[in-house]
Parts: C-alpha cells; structure tokens; sequence
C-alpha cells in the first residue's frame, strides 16, 4: 500500500424493484454482466479500527484477494482515504497496514473476521464530458453470526475527470429514478447486525480537523458530519419512529444552519439561500412533532402527576392525537422527493458549490488555515452572545429565543473548534459546560414558549398555565445565573485583536 489514494463515490439507496430498468437505463442493449464479490471485514476484538474511525476488508474478485482500508466516511463525505492492495488469501496482511494511518491502531494486535458482505454487482462505465465515472449497481446481504440483512444500491465512482461532473451525472439519474442519497457503507450495514438494536437516535460525529486543513476543507468536513446525521436519522424512522430520532434528526438540520452561520464569509454564493431555504422547510416539518414530544414528557406530565384535572386530561388526548399526525407528516417528508433532492443538492453544493471555485477575499478566507479562521468565528459568535445577553431579565420570549440561537451557533462551533485549541483543555471544558448549563435553561425557556401555542382549539388548562407560569419566572432566574457563570469563564483560543 504505497501512498493514499482518496477515492470519490457517490451512493443511492435503490427500490430492488427498480434495479433493473436502472441497469438497462445505464447499458442499452444485452446490458452488462454482472460478478460476484465477497468480503470479509476485520477488526480487533474491541473493535480498535472502528473506533479509529477505520474498516478493513479482504476481497475476492475473480481469483484475486485484494486487501482495502478504508477512513470514515463521515469525516470526508464523498472522499474517502482508501489504502488498497493484492494479498495471497483471505487473510489481512498486517504488514501492509504499517504503511497507513491505522498503524498505530492496530500494532500488536489480533485481527480477526467480524462479518461479511456478499454482492452481485453489475457494472459500466460511463464517459461524461472529459470524465470517466464508474457505475455499480450491487444487490447484496451483509452477515453476521447467522443474522443477515439485504439491500440495493447504485455507486458512482470517479476514476478520472473533475467532480463537478460526476455531481451532475448524479444529479440526472437522481431526477429520473427518483434516488435518495445514502450515506450507509456496507460495513455500517455489518456493524448494525454486530450492535443488534442499539439506542434510538443517530448523534452528531465530530470530524477531526487537522492543524494544516483549510477553513474550507473544514467547512466541509463538519457540514458532511451534520448532513450525514440529518440522512441516516431519517432512514431510521422507516424503522423506529420516535422521539429520539426525530429529535437528532433536527438537531443534524440546526447544526447545519449553524454551520451556514459560522462560515457566511467564506460560502457566501448564489445556491447558498436556496441551501437555508431547503433546510428551513425541514425543520418546519419536523417543528410540531418535536414541540409536542417536548410538551408531552415534559410540562404535561408534570402537570399531570399534580392534578387530576378533567380539563387536562381532555387536552392531554388532544395533544397525543395532534402527536400522532405531527409523527405522519415527518414520515412524509422523509420519504418524499423534495427531501431526497435537498440530500442531495446539499452534498453537491457542499462538495462542488460555486464557492469552492470563487476567487477574492472569500477565497483567501477558505484556503486559510482553518486555527486562524476558527479563532476569529469563536470571537465573533461570542460576542455577538454577549450584546443578545443584555439586559437579559427584561427580554422578550422573542429576544429570548434569539439569544437562545446565537448560543447555540457559539456552542456547535466551540465542540468542533476545541481540538485545534490545545493550550487550555481545562478551560474549554469548563466553558463547552458553562454554555450547556445556559443552552439549558435558555431550551426550556424557549419549550414552556412553544407549548403555549401547540393546540389553538380551546384554552389551556388553567393548572397548566399556573405551572408554566411560575416554572418560567423560576427559568429566568437560573438562566441568569447561567449567563453570569458563563461571562466569568475565560476564552480557550487565543484572544484575537
């Protein structure tokens, strides 16, 4: 394995229905044939390579074994590292992982098969424009200990020519077969067979950024992670509707937003408003089945286990019954073709959108060393808190809310920016903690807000007015002393001019 080859793929879930009049689509005529491919994945028994943020698979194509690494994909969107080469059998060569970045992960230490995936893959190649893309079609069954699970899917792959163009191959066969984007790796499809029926609810992963990436390199790593976390929550609601996924789900979507916010001078471009638009749609969609979930386990239960009230119980009904349709809605987003475009259009643009061509000022903020950028991002958002902070028990539910927004953008951006400042981990714990304790209580202040307009028909219980009433003026009070504490911790980067 000599050098990184950084391979860029695209994938689409595919109805298996569906599969073959793609292939015909792709390959007039007889069509292409199609071959085998089986893979054996590996790992240490504590799973040191998946916890790295790696996989390692062995596979047989034809007579040949060819041994692949590969890097998460989470921390590079459609560009992967891939370490790959031949081996003499269906064992790993750990000599050859010597050569790579997952070295110091695994020296010493047994490899052994976890799982394996087994493919029939029909393939073409497809000239577009000066470029060459590879187009796979697999239809294929991850297996585990004698647990299996199939699945379709369409790769593009490209071997030569500008990305640009492999997005708007995507885009066309996108449009015509009404493809979802898919951020799902076979070897996800093998570790969610290993985990069984893990915790609901994907969470944000933090990409690494490097000390040498550019603020746009950055950018794109983090927007991928929030986009990914966007789309495989939504894949999970097919499965396991509830308020745990719909709740991560939209916090992907508002940390994108966030993104947006903390990067404006260096992606200012004309898809940009479309992006915010696409993404406002979103969260409107997912709005009423997240307030009422909130609302429900929260001031209504509390209400309820203090009073046996008619009235509430009454209201109570109406709100699951409100739940119940809020819960449909989401459901349809998600599997609607607005929401599968807007997977895509956002990829593309974060991967190939006019600002990553634009020259001038933005231009030098984006190939910019991303420490330099992220200081004066912290500084900005810390400060724009501060001016939304003052006077803080004579806001407004509506200056609250604000308030309430721009803390968050400073708190995204200060647990993926804390990495690149090492001088003061204490501190930056102290202040990633000091921001939470507020984002606290300033969230509830927001909650007992919404609750006040989830159901128009009828008056809220009093007993329930009564208790939002008083837990409000309670909140104030601790957000205050949430916002002191906070003002009283130091800065963990360097304090810029």
């Amino acid at each position: 394995m000599v050098g990184e080859n950084r391979e860029v793929e695209l994938k689409f879930e595919i109805d298996p229905e569906r599969a073959d009049a793609l292939i015909a689509h792709l390959s007039p005529g007889d069509g292409p044939g199609s071959r085998s491919l089986q893979s054996i994945y590996f790992d240490t028994l504590d799973q040191a390579l998946r916890k790295g943020g790696f996989t390692l698979r062995v596979r047989k194509e034809a007579r040949r074994w060819i041994q692949t690494l590969k890097s998460c994909a989470a921390s590079s969107g459609a560009r992967r590292g891939e370490w790959e080469a031949p081996v003499k059998g269906s064992a790993p060569d750990p000599d050859l992982l010597r050569e790579t970045p997952a070295t110091a992960i695994v020296e010493g230490l047994a490899l052994k098969p976890t799982f394996t995936v087994s493919v029939e893959r029909w393939s073409v190649t497809s000239s577009q424009a000066s470029s060459t893309v590879e187009v796979s079609v697999d239809k294929g069954k991850a297996t585990q200990d004698g647990r299996s699970a199939a699945f379709s899917e369409l790769e593009l792959e490209l071997k030569s020519g500008e990305r640009a163009t492999l997005f708007a191959f995507a885009g066309r066969l996108r449009r015509t077969f009404a493809l979802r984007p898919s951020f799902t790796t076979k070897a996800d499809r093998g570790f969610a067979l290993m985990d069984k029926k893990g915790p609901p609810g994907r969470r944000f992963k933090a990409p690494d950024l490097g000390f040498e990436m550019t603020a746009g390199a950055a950018f794109q790593a983090i927007a991928l992670a929030a986009l990914e976390q966007i789309a495989r929550n939504a894949e999970d609601l097919r499965e396991r509707p509830g308020a745990e996924v719909i709740h991560q789900m939209r916090a992907g979507a508002r940390r994108l937003q966030s993104t947006l916010s903390t990067f404006k001078p260096i992606i200012s471009d004309r898809r940009m408003e479309v992006v915010k638009t696409e993404l406002a749609w979103l969260l409107s969609e997912l709005a009423p089945a997240r307030d009422l979930d909130v609302f429900l386990s929260g001031a209504f239960a509390r209400a309820s286990r203090a009073n046996r009230d008619k009235d509430l119980a009454a209201w109570g009904k109406r709100l699951r019954m409100a739940r119940k349709a809020a819960y449909a809605r989401v459901l349809n987003a998600a599997e609607s073709d607005r929401f599968s475009a807007l997977l895509f259009d956002i990829l593309a643009w974060i991967e190939v959108g006019p600002w990553t061509e634009a020259s001038g000022k933005a231009a030098a903020l984006r190939d910019a060393l991303i420490v330099e950028f992220a200081a004066r991002a912290l500084e900005k958002a810390l400060l724009r808190v501060r001016k939304r902070a003052r006077r803080f028990h004579h806001l407004s539910r509506e200056a609250r809310h604000k308030l309430r927004i721009r803390t968050k953008t400073l708190r995204y951006a200060a647990d993926v920016f804390d990495g690149l400042f090492t001088a003061h981990p204490k501190r930056a714990r102290r202040f990633l903690g000091r921001i939470k304790d507020l984002l606290d209580c300033l969230g509830e202040l927001n909650d007992i807000a919404t609750g006040a307009g989830l159901i128009a028909d009828g008056p809220t219980p009093k007993c329930l007015t009564d208790q939002q009433t008083s837990r409000e003026k309670q909140l104030i009070g601790l957000a205050g002393h949430a916002l002191d504490a906070f003002g009283e911790t130091g800065r963990f980067w360097p304090k810029q001019a």
